[in-house]
């Protein structure tokens, strides 16, 4: 298991593990295998040459550079600072910031998270805007301002069927994704929506996610106070076990654990706060948005940016339209 920061790695891969081996099947690896990080990028086309270009890919990644700011969000981008903390000791495990860049018409989520006094790490997703799902991911570990390891997801399905393995479904995330992921797979940001987050664990198979809008609340978080969607999670167990009677995943279905989100209930949909754990028997933690704000060259230059609103469109957070 990788080091957790403010994305969620799938919730039940330990559960499934210990499955696994109470019925004797064979182990698989998982999909995103931690290497160590190439010199050279695969990439190919438009979209891809942006993301060498941009030192998200390829080379970029890997140089030694002075710190977190490795990667810096343009001009005009929302920077959206969230904390988690974990619950029983308050201690906090990760800050982050993340924004959104447009390349044509995909939207790239970038995250810069800082572990420690040494450690952080950098990790996008590219997203399609009319569609469900992701297309690339990457996710760099750096120590000391040196790049110790990365893992890379394409989700191409000629390259990601085996033989003998079932199809996996067209759209496909990798095992670690962002919150707003889950706000994506929702047919539109609003109360009583459903849907459903498929996420690759190993290179035969998939977790899915039932993500279902149970409501607006009203919350306050070191950001403000806002009206909020609230946004539940919780894995779909019949995915992990299909062949297990129908009747012992019903009693299983209630111990799965569910992660609790809070989105803004208005464009741009930011997410305000998280409650739950990240992986099974880890700690109950909290991530909580503490600012945003828009960046400006004065920004960049290193003036203290002012936190206030911003009005995005939807599509970028996967709103209402992201067609099913």
């Amino acid at each position: 298991m990788k080091i957790l920061s403010f994305r969620l790695w799938i919730p039940v891969t330990l559960m499934a593990a210990s499955m696994a081996l109470a019925i004797l099947r064979p182990a698989v690896g998982r999909t995103d295998v931690v290497l160590e990080p190439s010199t050279e990028s695969s990439a190919g086309g438009a979209t891809d040459a942006w993301l060498v270009t941009r030192g998200l890919i390829g080379r970029g990644m890997i140089g030694e550079r002075s710190g977190s700011d490795i990667i810096m969000p343009p001009p005009g981008a929302e920077v959206d600072e969230t904390r988690q903390t974990e619950n029983r000791t308050g201690e906090i495990l990760t800050q982050v910031k993340s924004w959104n860049e447009m390349v044509g018409d995909d939207t790239i989520h970038i995250e810069v998270t800082t572990l420690s006094a040494y450690q952080f790490e950098v990790a996008f997703w590219l997203f399609p805007n009319h569609r469900q799902g992701c297309t690339m991911y990457q996710w760099t570990l750096y120590d000391h301002s040196r790049a110790l390891q990365s893992a890379f997801w394409r989700n191409d399905a000629t390259v990601l069927r085996l033989a003998g393995a079932a199809d996996l479904p067209h759209d496909l995330y990798p095992d670690s994704v962002p919150w707003v992921a889950f706000l994506r797979v929702l047919e539109a940001p609003r109360n009583g929506a459903e849907g459903t987050l498929h996420q690759q664990i190993t290179p035969y198979s998939y977790v899915g996610q039932e993500v279902s809008a149970k409501g607006i609340e009203q919350i306050s978080v070191p950001a403000g106070s806002f009206s909020a969607l609230k946004v539940t999670a919780q894995v779909d167990i019949a995915t992990v076990m299909p062949n297990w009677p129908r009747f012992v995943l019903h009693v299983i279905k209630p111990v799965v654990p569910k992660n609790t989100l809070y989105f803004e209930a208005t464009p741009p949909y930011r997410l305000l706060k998280q409650e739950g754990a990240t992986f099974v028997g880890g700690p109950a933690v909290t991530t909580e948005l503490i600012r945003f704000y828009v960046v400006s060259a004065q920004t960049i230059a290193g003036a203290a940016p002012a936190t206030h609103a911003l009005g995005a469109p939807a599509a970028v957070f996967g709103g209402s339209s992201i067609p099913k």
